[in-house]
């Protein structure tokens, strides 16, 4: 960004986690030393682009949050609210506890615990020829086809002309509060495609392959392979 705005962070951290098998919800599995969300808040506290951070979390754990924050000294994430009935509902939730001055809005999963800083140096640097919306993306190594519901292709997609998505992803804070108040809000993909809806300009940079989504204990296992790596 050319000059210097108010930039709040939301952490979605309201999944179950029950594919990790655990007994807490995922956010809270243990990552090392900490819990898993703690990698998101401190990568995003540590960054100086980043003003302040509004955790979103299962119903019942939000004052555990706060403590977590206190905990490991992350004095950005002094907000943590209950989660919603979709991942929307709880972007929305959180969205609703940053400050009317922010002028960017940036959304992380917490299911993504590696966070490097220059991941989000990009990202926050790609708001250029009028973007309303930048994203993480990485190219597709894989054949990608479209099936109908009989499981028959459809088509054979050209995959140079496609990403798969990653977050943090952040927003013109105008444009992305009315996107949110879109009825439709819990039929998104992700937080982008919201904001493509109401008209919004998406525009891309360069993802990071460390930045994996915690879904299985394998995944989390390879994470914290990763993080032992570096």
């Amino acid at each position: 960004m050319a000059e210097a705005v108010a930039v709040w962070a939301v952490i979605v951290a309201a999944g179950s986690g029950e594919r990790l098998g655990a007994e807490h919800p995922k956010a809270f599995v243990a990552f090392g030393e900490n819990p898993l969300i703690a990698a998101s808040v401190l990568a995003l506290d540590d960054h100086p682009g980043i003003d302040g951070i509004v955790l979103v979390v299962p119903a019942g754990w939000e004052e555990r949050a706060t403590f977590m924050a206190d905990d490991i000294g992350a004095g950005k994430a002094s907000i943590a609210v209950a989660g919603g009935a979709s991942r929307s509902d709880s972007v929305a939730l959180g969205v609703a506890e940053v400050p009317a001055d922010a002028a960017v809005i940036l959304v992380h999963d917490a299911a993504r615990p590696i966070v490097p800083a220059a991941l989000i140096d990009r990202v926050l640097a790609g708001f250029v020829d009028g973007a309303d919306g930048v994203i993480p993306v990485l190219p597709i190594a894989d054949t990608v086809k479209r099936v109908d519901a009989a499981g028959r292709v459809v088509e054979t997609l050209d995959r140079s002309e496609i990403r798969s998505v990653q977050t943090p992803q952040a927003f013109q804070a105008e444009i992305f509060r009315r996107a949110l108040a879109a009825p439709d809000r819990s039929t998104g993909t992700d937080c982008a495609s919201l904001v493509e809806r109401v008209g919004g300009t998406v525009t891309t940079v360069e993802g990071d392959p460390r930045s994996l989504k915690i879904t299985t204990r394998s995944d989390l296992e390879r994470a914290l392979e990763l993080v032992d790596a570096d």
